[in-house]
């Protein structure tokens, strides 16, 4: 099977929130926004996030963004000088990622990681 673009769809209960969160810090862009429904894609149209209405977080509970950057560390200082609170501070794991998490403004967590260890499945 080819896989041609990833969506992740959460149900939250301010997807216009949700919506300028990731345009302004993660560099989304709204390509849908109704009522119904906000979407967003990235530079690469590959990654799709989609925000929908609901009466509280329930259906994103436990959910991790987890987004792969180049560099972690500047990846964190960028979003604390824009004012996003940094909820677990910049730590080296021992399977070979580094990451923080920040939350949106829906309670979601994001997660920029950075592999400085060797990827599983690269061998």
């Amino acid at each position: 099977m080819r896989i041609r673009r990833f969506s992740v769809a959460l149900p939250v209960p301010d997807p216009t929130a949700g919506r300028d969160f990731y345009v302004r810090h993660f560099g989304f862009k709204a390509v849908v926004d109704n009522e119904y429904v906000v979407k967003l894609l990235h530079r690469d149209p590959s990654y799709e996030l989609v925000l929908t209405p609901g009466p509280d977080r329930r259906g994103a509970e436990g959910a991790v963004l987890a987004l792969e950057v180049d560099d972690a560390a500047a990846e964190q200082e960028r979003l604390r000088a824009e004012g996003v609170e940094i909820t677990v501070p910049l730590r080296d794991e021992e399977w070979g990622e580094r990451l923080f998490q920040v939350a949106d403004p829906n309670g979601v967590v994001v997660q920029p990681v950075q592999w400085i260890g060797e990827r599983p499945g690269d061998a």
